[in-house]
């Protein structure tokens, strides 16, 4: 038993598809770019100021999330752009990596319930810190789920849009075409039998 995942038509019920996808984008790569610079700061801070064998384990840290940061980066720029031209090559690149991104987030997120339920030694925590930590990780995997259907809903809609199928049944002897239209969203058959052809050419 298999089951369609949904398509949305709007982004949070009211804002167009498009816009909606490309105002998060915007507010995304602004966040990323705004946080990496922070990082890059501390990282600058740490490798001047402080004894670098000492924090060396915090630097090796901290460079591997500002790759990431600057992966996310370079990769929502391709979205955008793609959004902008409709590009669906472009927008389904920012969609693959997002949905890697949230196979690993629900690892960690695992993880961190199984060390919440199962307390181990390694790390000294609050409780409720430690808590609000995995509730605040729940909310952005949820809500990483819910902009990548509507990334899912806006690339078919752009397929579909201009995606048409040529049929050939020779044994017959006539042609179909069906054409998708967006903003209807049914698709309209047009069928050139021979006679047809010949009366048309006479």
């Amino acid at each position: 038993m298999s089951t369609d995942l949904p398509v949305c038509q709007r982004c949070c019920i009211c804002v167009p598809l498009r816009y909606g996808l490309l105002t998060w984008a915007y507010i995304k790569l602004v966040s990323v770019t705004i946080l990496s610079l922070f990082i890059m700061v501390a990282l600058y801070n740490i490798v001047n100021v402080y004894r670098v064998s000492i924090y060396l384990h915090n630097i090796i840290f901290i460079s591997v999330v500002l790759n990431v940061f600057f992966i996310e980066i370079g990769l929502t720029i391709v979205f955008i752009v793609g959004g902008h031209m409709k590009n669906v090559k472009l927008m389904r690149v920012f969609y693959i990596y997002n949905i890697v991104l949230l196979v690993i987030a629900s690892i960690l997120m695992l993880v961190a319930v199984l060390v919440l339920i199962f307390p181990v030694n390694l790390l000294m925590y609050h409780t409720w810190q430690y808590i609000t930590m995995c509730a605040n990780f729940f909310f952005s995997i949820v809500t990483e789920i819910y902009f990548i259907l509507l990334m899912r809903s806006e690339i078919l809609k752009l397929e579909s849009r201009y995606g048409f199928s040529f049929v050939n049944n020779a044994a017959e002897g006539e042609c179909t075409m069906r054409e998708c239209t967006q903003i209807e969203g049914d698709c309209k058959t047009i069928e050139d039998e021979p006679k047809e052809a010949e009366s048309v050419s006479e």
